[in-house]
């Protein structure tokens, strides 16, 4: 999405801080999802969004101009971060959280970010097929419109599988709103407030933005990235299971915290790395770590809360990464216009180490129920 917004006539520092648009629509939604969502119903919430997904990828494949595509993101339909838009998550997690065996929902967690990885990596390699149509420019968004049109007819996929969902899915009678217990509000509260110092470190370095870096810092890169983005879907899909084994020998908090720390040094010696080939060998060995803590976070979170407090405690902390990610782009934005793309690896990196330390410290005496 970077490129192709750079295509359409967007200054790259400008393009960086846009992305956040998305994230604060989406944390919108996703708060309406928080107090909301299982009364109105989780398979309807699921097919509306995949709908909004419909159009949001319409109006980019035929977007003229950089300002009319920026109406896409506001839907919030549309992730810039290669990963799975807050609304959708929210809802997903509580389903999860409520399907899975007992005993098994850090497997079951594993199981369900496997699959939307693997399926992400096949979509970053799908990416690469516009440059084998005839006509191809490298110069010119028309090139990238026909991905958009693969969006929005999976967005119409998306609602009618979640339409399919069984009952089970399904908490039952609501009340109008869902509030936390004064437990689980102060615990739900902590956490999304070093949520969100992660995820305004991630809204640094969102993969829109890495696909950015390396085209722009090196052009001989600009064929392989829907292969590089594939093989870092796989590499991080893979690692989810890898992760819930490490959960439950060594517990949530601690695969979160010692898994992530490694991925941010990483983060930070990307820019230093002395060619493309370097710097891709370092991006996927932190691809490969990065997104360890995924699981184990959803699990955690779900064992440290009442059933039906699931579904606001995820729209909660979701909605405090999104806000706060948001944020990310557009300081990153500031600081690129500044000194350079290098610095957000930086300061992303720092901060995200920042955060490992603090939520360790936060809750490393909370226990999950039973995982």
């Amino acid at each position: 999405m970077g490129i192709y917004l750079t295509l359409l006539g967007g200054d790259a520092a400008v393009v960086v801080a846009s992305l956040g648009i998305s994230l604060l629509a989406g944390a919108g939604l996703n708060i309406l999802v928080g107090y909301y969502g299982d009364r109105f119903g989780r398979r309807r919430a699921m097919v509306a969004f995949g709908l909004m997904m419909a159009l949001a990828g319409l109006i980019l494949a035929v977007a003229p101009t950089f300002h009319f595509a920026l109406i896409a993101l506001l839907l919030g339909a549309m992730s810039p971060t290669g990963t799975e838009v807050s609304p959708f998550l929210s809802i997903e997690q509580s389903i999860v959280a409520e399907v899975a065996e007992a005993g098994k929902r850090t497997r079951a967690f594993a199981i369900y970010n496997l699959a939307g990885s693997l399926s992400a990596a096949g979509g970053a390699l799908a990416s690469g097929l516009p440059m084998l149509l005839p006509g191809y420019s490298a110069t010119s968004p028309d090139s990238l419109r026909v991905m958009f049109v693969v969006y929005s007819l999976l967005g119409l996929v998306a609602a009618a599988l979640s339409r399919a969902l069984p009952d089970m899915v399904e908490i039952g009678q609501q009340p109008s709103k869902v509030s936390l217990s004064p437990q689980s509000r102060s615990r739900v509260g902590r956490m999304s407030a070093l949520f969100a110092v992660d995820s305004f470190a991630g809204g640094f370095v969102l993969q829109s933005f890495i696909s950015l870096w390396f085209y722009t810092v090196y052009p001989e890169s600009r064929n392989m990235l829907s292969v590089v983005f594939s093989v870092a879907g796989v590499l991080t899909a893979f690692s989810f299971l890898a992760a819930a084994r490490l959960g439950e020998r060594f517990g949530l908090l601690e695969t979160m915290v010692f898994t992530h720390i490694p991925s941010s040094v990483l983060l930070i010696l990307m820019p230093i790395a002395p060619g493309f080939l370097p710097a891709m060998a370092v991006y996927l060995c932190r691809m490969a770590v990065s997104q360890m803590d995924v699981p184990t976070r959803q699990a955690y979170i779900a064992g440290i809360v009442a059933r039906e407090e699931r579904t606001a405690a995820n729209a909660a902390t979701n909605t405090a990464r999104n806000v706060a990610q948001s944020f990310g782009p557009i300081t990153s934005g500031a600081a690129v216009s500044a000194l350079g793309l290098f610095v957000a690896f930086f300061i992303g990196g720092g901060l995200k180490i920042f955060y490992d330390l603090a939520i360790f410290a936060t809750f490393r005496h909370i226990r999950p129920e039973e995982t």
